[in-house]
């Protein structure tokens, strides 16, 4: 009889043991720096447009919570080939930012690279953009969330404008407060 107490004991003192030995095995998170910390190119996939090319969009994870980063066009900051400006920013906003900018394909580009480097604080990374078809995106079906881009007018019966890369080019004007 007092042998079913002390099994009971003894496999309860292994489970917490265990899961004290597994609660010690994690990691914390590092802390979340204000500054200091690089900035890292993201491809974020590519997607088909109407007339049959090609755009391989990027985003970047700034990893200062606070810090906002100039990276002027040039040796640092280029795209190629056809760079070293292809659109990409030179002003990087903290944390990480998606769809930022967009390079256009031609429908025949197949298995070909588009590469986006930045250099900084002594880290060079380069990321290549390609239509590989596992990094296809719906850009205007929205995905599993269901978001799809709105439809934009910029005149009352103006043509109807959605999704990346639909915007109309010139300097538009327009007073507040009037439709």
């Amino acid at each position: 009889m007092q042998r079913r107490p002390a099994v009971i004991t003894v496999a309860g003192v292994i489970v917490v043991a265990s899961w004290t030995l597994l609660a010690a095995g994690q990691l914390p998170l590092a802390p979340v720096r204000t500054s200091g910390q690089t900035i890292t190119p993201v491809y974020e996939g590519w997607y088909e447009n109407p007339d049959g090319t090609f755009s391989l969009s990027w985003g970047y994870f700034n990893r200062n919570a606070e810090e906002i980063i100039e990276i002027p066009i040039g040796a640092d900051n280029r795209v190629e080939p056809g760079g070293p400006d292809n659109g990409q920013p030179t002003h990087f906003d903290s944390r990480r930012q998606r769809g930022v900018f967009t390079v256009v394909v031609p429908a025949d580009f197949s298995n070909n690279e588009v590469n986006w480097t930045l250099s900084f604080r002594g880290d060079t990374q380069t990321i290549p953009g390609h239509l590989h078809r596992d990094w296809m995106l719906d850009a205007l079906g929205g995905g599993a969330g269901g978001d799809t881009p709105p439809i934009v007018r910029f005149t009352e019966n103006g043509p109807e404008h959605r999704g990346p890369g639909n915007a109309p080019e010139g300097p538009l004007t327009a007073t507040v407060g009037t439709p």
